[in-house]
């Protein structure tokens, strides 16, 4: 950290010694003053915040890792990305803060219609900005509740939608997200299609769609007054699982025969990350409602409810203060500009396949490897005892995410029980890409 950093700290109130900053003294103080949350700080160290570029972050220390996370789907374009820079700084005498919910701004009107334009369907629709992923599923969930009179939702095992109020009924990715409090809405819960382990020992070849008898099923003895059924188009926290298209659109069109509305959860994998704008596209369905966040905001916290026309049955059933301000609503709108500037759907197709190859590689060299898969920038690789068992290995998924960041400063996290999470910004090259996975290579290979 320059010194100029340390007097920024200094002007601030605070005593910052440079024999201090180091990784162990920060995680100490943090683990003091932050709440536990996901923090696992026997895995990684204390990030610089004056430092990094692109895919390259950087400890308090000094060392510099390769990151694969992409801020957990959040930064489209990297650290510091020189263009975005530029613009937001032309954005100087932008008012930052304008109650959007309250008031209107045209930044925000643009925004709403982009947002329309790009999202799949061509019925009417409407556009209420949130703060976070989870609330624009929360949003949504009130705007079903609101116009179908029901109060009961679909939703599927694993699956994350978000930590809070009705949001977190729906998850069901950990039981540490759950355990202990409310279950806020009443939720019929079926297995996700997850192929690899399907439930009903069937494979993706020779499948009848049990999935979606399964839900019949349960919507027969357990109530069929659903409000909205509730999907990820790829299973993110839960372990990077790609649902078969038929079994999608099966789950749509029994949800559309019991008068549910259809959402999909687009917070991790909508934005382009999948080579389309949204995940869904990819089953042949157009759902009534999409949740959208992370990367949509650029790094900045925003989320975005979309759903039919007019959403609410008045005024005053759903709001918040902040709501796509005019800076971010500008900013947001510059990354919807810029990657179609920049062909990124089709960059973020190619080398998500790319990515998905080498992986795939690993998957022949490795016992253990018992699945990879994805779609475009959003992959996941399995880790199992065996290939014949299929028994899941979270123990050495543990391990190997460790080594990965510890020894061969790969910043990468994990997902579900026992998978790798590889969600790169949008910038990642070609030999970003054999990097990475040349990393994760030798972390396996050290750690069976």
């Amino acid at each position: 950290m320059e010194e100029k950093h340390i007097k920024t700290l200094e002007y601030l109130g605070f005593n910052i010694r440079r024999q201090d900053l180091t990784n162990d003294y920060w995680k100490r103080r943090a683990a003091e003053a932050l709440a536990l949350t996901t923090q696992d700080r026997d895995v990684y160290g204390c990030l610089d915040h004056t430092t990094g570029e692109g895919l390259r972050v950087f400890d308090i220390e000094g060392t510099e890792y390769l990151d694969v996370t992409g801020g957990v789907a959040v930064r489209a374009f990297g650290l510091r990305y020189k263009p975005f820079l530029d613009f937001e700084a032309s954005l100087i005498d932008v008012i930052n803060e304008l109650p959007g919910q309250d008031f209107d701004a045209i930044p925000q009107t643009l925004l709403a219609e982009r947002v329309a334009a790009i999202t799949p369907g061509d019925h009417k629709k409407r556009v209420m900005f949130t703060t976070s992923g989870g609330r624009a599923v929360e949003g949504c969930m009130k705007s079903a509740m609101d116009l179908s009179g029901r109060r009961r939702f679909v939703a599927f095992r694993p699956a994350f939608h978000g930590r809070t109020g009705y949001a977190l009924s729906l998850t069901s990715s950990n039981s540490r997200h759950k355990s202990g409090f409310p279950q806020g809405v009443d939720v019929v819960r079926v297995p996700y299609p997850y192929c690899y382990r399907c439930p009903c020992g069937t494979d993706e070849e020779d499948c009848s769609l049990e999935c979606v008898e399964a839900l019949r099923y349960a919507l027969e003895v357990e109530g069929n007054d659903i409000a909205a059924t509730v999907m990820e188009p790829l299973c993110g926290e839960g372990g990077l699982i790609v649902p078969p298209a038929k079994a999608v659109k099966g789950i749509y069109e029994l949800s559309k025969e019991v008068g549910a509305y259809f959402m999909s959860d687009e917070v991790q994998a909508g934005m382009g990350r999948t080579g389309k704008w949204c995940a869904i596209e990819y089953h042949g369905v157009v759902p009534d409602y999409i949740s959208m966040g992370k990367a949509i905001g650029g790094g900045y916290p925003m989320g975005a409810s979309i759903g039919p026309a007019p959403m609410y049955t008045g005024a005053s059933r759903h709001s918040e203060t902040f709501s796509a301000e005019p800076k971010m609503s500008l900013l947001s709108l510059w990354i919807f500009k810029h990657m179609e500037d920049g062909n990124f759907l089709r960059k973020n197709k190619e080398n998500g396949e790319y990515l998905l190859g080498l992986l795939g590689e690993l998957k022949d060299k490795y016992e253990v490897v018992g699945d990879v898969r994805g779609l475009g920038l959003m992959i996941g690789v399995e880790l199992v005892k065996d290939k014949k068992t299929r028994e899941k290995n979270r123990k050495l998924r543990d391990a190997v995410v460790k080594n990965a960041v510890q020894k061969q400063h790969l910043w990468v996290l994990g997902a579900g029980q026992n998978v790798i999470r590889f969600t790169p910004s949008y910038t990642i090259t070609r030999e970003n890409i054999e990097d990475a996975v040349g990393r994760v290579d030798k972390a396996i290979s050290e750690e069976i």
